[in-house]
């Protein structure tokens, strides 16, 4: 397999010459650190580990699941995970408690069948595995269930690493692109190969696919996706809103610009409000210089800069509050505004955003009948 196929780094390869939990204990922690993929580091390198090993690890399935329940921690993955996508694993185990431990723990179910396993820890791993179960009934969710999960989020992994060997396993497995908001084929537009790939086999639902990659490669900036889409039939006219949208509240300028030039009507609505959640003036700028702005767009503009907090724009800003005064400001600027009953529910709606707009009246710049609309929203009953 090429190093395209497959993801090139999988970590948990020594473990594969292990026969026993202590082997793999011995190993476990200093693999996943040496990879940056403890679970002190970002997320989700963490569920990475825990899918990759789950499902590419050539160890016995018992095995797996022992390790993963033995070693795995719950505070950063679900374990519910692993289990349902091993719970044949389980189905399989009938080994009987050893005397030293039965009268504690055998009301915890049978013992998975993992030779040369301290009792204790046998026991740990066996309450941990009915713990899951516990939640699992009281849930109402089957194995099934937690085994496509599974295979859903293995999905988007493959594709956020760019591994088509694991895509396609996955998607054998009966993984869905659509679910998870897309996520999967929103880290697919950043390599066409795999976008390819996830329409392989999907006829019935590949006009949704086509969609939804198309507002992605808009959101990701992603121009030379463009033709590639269009080539398979989305037209840029007819998906245009959704698309701009996404590029504007994502700050994707260049897709924006191709979106407009290829047909895209910044008028079609909902177009202001995105840009008004990337807090960035010249977003906002361009989109009103583009003849956005529908009257409906006003509250739906106004909640946008109160709550949206796009990080993944402001590395490391700990707070958006002075931007989101900036925000409102510019938008009263350009006539942007609601009617004073609907500023009225907005601030009553959560009492944090009259916060925002006492520091909006302090703005000497701001006209006197933007101040006084927000002068009537704050003196309006809040209850």
């Amino acid at each position: 397999m090429s190093k395209k196929e497959t993801m090139h780094d999988y970590w948990f390869l020594p473990l594969e010459n292990c026969s026993t939990l202590a082997e793999i204990g011995a190993l476990w922690h200093d693999l996943l650190e040496e990879r940056q993929m403890a679970p002190q580091n970002p997320v989700p390198h963490y569920q990475d580990a825990i899918l990759q090993f789950a499902a590419l690890c050539a160890l016995p399935p018992q095995l797996k699941l022992g390790a993963l329940l033995a070693y795995g921690s719950a505070f950063d993955v679900d374990l519910r995970l692993p289990l349902g996508l091993l719970h044949e694993a389980v189905l399989e185990a009938d080994r009987p408690w050893p005397d030293a431990v039965a009268a504690s723990v055998s009301d915890n179910g049978a013992m998975l069948a993992l030779p040369g396993t301290d009792p204790w820890l046998g026991a740990f791993i066996a309450g941990r595995m009915a713990g899951l179960r516990e939640t699992a009934v009281h849930d109402g969710v089957r194995p099934d269930d937690w085994t496509a999960r599974f295979w859903d989020l293995f999905l988007e992994m493959a594709c956020r690493h760019g591994d088509i060997g694991a895509l396609r396993l996955a998607l054998g497995h009966g993984a869905d692109p659509l679910v998870l908001d897309g996520a999967a084929i929103a880290a697919a537009v950043a390599d066409l190969e795999l976008l390819a790939c996830l329409l392989e086999r999907d006829d019935e639902r590949r006009p949704a696919i086509l969609a939804l990659a198309w507002r992605a490669a808009a959101a990701a900036d992603k121009v030379d996706a463009f033709a590639w889409l269009a080539a398979r039939g989305v037209q840029a006219t007819r998906k245009g809103a959704p698309a701009l949208a996404a590029a504007a509240r994502h700050l994707a300028l260049d897709a924006y610009d191709w979106l407009v030039a290829h047909g895209a009507d910044p008028r079609a609505g909902g177009l202001l409000p995105a840009a008004a959640g990337s807090l960035d003036a010249t977003m906002v700028e361009r989109v009103l210089a583009d003849g956005a702005g529908d009257p409906a767009d006003a509250v739906p503009a106004f909640l946008a800069a109160f709550d949206s907090e796009p990080w993944e724009l402001y590395a490391g800003e700990p707070r958006f509050f002075d931007l989101r005064v900036d925000m409102l400001a510019l938008l009263l600027h350009h006539g942007v505004q609601p009617a004073a009953d609907e500023l009225a529910a907005v601030l009553r709606k959560a009492p944090g955003r009259r916060q925002v707009v006492q520091a909006l009246l302090q703005r000497p710049d701001l006209a006197a009948p933007a101040a006084a609309l927000l002068a009537a929203g704050l003196q309006a009953p809040t209850s």
